[in-house]
């Protein structure tokens, strides 16, 4: 089951958690092309930071209902 992520007025679906500890280098920097990586891997939209985990997310578009 895909677990949903309410943030600024905005759903989300969390494709993945990774560790802030684990895409960074030992001076705390950022491993970007690793980082970017993943974002292209599990194909998310959207990535947020919480408590040290990046969260990896696709946006859930909001329904277009058309008359028929």
């Amino acid at each position: 089951m895909k677990q949903l992520f309410q943030y600024g007025g905005e759903f989300y679906v969390i494709l993945r958690e990774i560790k802030v500890s684990t895409l960074s280098n030992r001076d705390g920097s950022l491993k970007g092309e690793l980082f970017n990586a993943w974002k292209d891997f599990l194909g998310a939209d959207k990535v947020l930071k919480k408590d040290g985990i990046f969260v990896f997310c696709e946006t859930v578009q909001e329904a277009n209902w058309e008359d028929v």
